[in-house]
């Protein structure tokens, strides 16, 4: 027996650090995603794990017995992070109860904070056919908007109404989509640090409020001046609350155009506007990561 699945890569457009308040947060599937393939074996007596990056070589590997006893590995505490993430779906999957051969491969490379953990976990959930926002979420961390970007096939607007996931489809279709784009910082945030910044210091719920309207605003920007004032307005919204220096005062000082920080600040891509006329700025400053709005996006 033979199965493939996929999962995407995430972005997160709007609402940092308040979607795990509540807040409204525009979110899009990337087109650099994590696959999975699962190959039973009749001729073995261990379930085999390979994960490959994006160069196609091998960075982890384990092997197990049925029970999910780590017999031998490349590194222990890998193992032991997926052991617990197997755990979940043992009993849902019959692909745990057999021999076989499980091979992971990234589309991207693990720095880029496309979505390392959340493509896996979507994986697994697939391969037990479960919702990985029931599964997973809490154990996984964040709000979960990762998880439902990874099966998405288009934008959505993501909502936590309490403890539930609410996840509603969007579209993107702005006119100017040729002027913005992604640009990636060289750093790689961890999601752990960003979901302590905002734990103590959580947003009020005027602020909340504004965030959700800032996020329609996004979505029905008409022009790139109207983007760049949404932008402009969600920067320092984020920036005065939680004390971090907005990225056009330090990564991107003196970029042509408008940038907002994407995810946890500090790290990771950044959405920029006048991409066309600041080709050369960001090559003569040493950007090499620049991708334009649609060739990113699913």
């Amino acid at each position: 027996m033979v199965v493939n699945y996929k999962a995407n890569g995430k972005l997160l457009l709007t609402s940092e650090y308040a979607i795990t308040q509540g807040a409204k947060g525009l979110a899009v599937p990337t087109k650099y995603g994590q696959n999975l393939n699962y190959i039973s074996s009749d001729k073995d007596r261990y379930i085999r794990w390979n994960a490959k990056g994006e160069n196609g070589e091998t960075w982890f590997w384990a092997k197990f017995d049925l029970d999910l006893k780590i017999i031998d590995t490349s590194d222990h505490r890998v193992a032991l992070t997926l052991v617990k993430h197997l755990d979940v779906i043992q009993h849902k999957t019959a692909l745990l109860d057999q021999p076989g051969i499980f091979t992971t491969l990234l589309e991207f490379p693990t720095e880029w904070g496309l979505g390392t953990s959340s493509t896996l976990v979507s994986l697994l959930a697939q391969c037990a056919e479960v919702d990985p926002l029931t599964e997973f979420r809490l154990a996984h961390g964040g709000s979960g908007y990762d998880l439902a970007c990874a099966t998405a096939q288009t934008p959505i607007i993501y909502q936590l109404e309490g403890s539930t996931p609410i996840v509603k489809t969007a579209s993107i279709n702005f006119d100017f989509s040729d002027d913005i784009g992604f640009v990636y910082s060289g750093n790689k945030q961890l999601t752990a640090e960003s979901l302590d910044l905002v734990a103590k210091k959580p947003f009020l719920q005027k602020q909340i409020e504004r965030f959700d309207d800032l996020t329609h605003a996004f979505l029905n920007s008409s022009s790139v001046l109207e983007l760049e004032e949404v932008i402009m307005e969600h920067e320092c919204l984020v920036s005065e609350h939680l004390n971090l220096p907005k990225i056009k005062e330090t990564m991107l000082s003196g970029f042509p155009g408008q940038a907002k920080s994407l995810g946890g600040w500090g790290g990771d891509f950044a959405l920029v506007t006048r991409l066309n006329t600041s080709k050369n700025w960001l090559s003569d400053h040493g950007f090499k990561v620049v991708f334009p709005f649609k060739d990113l996006i699913l």
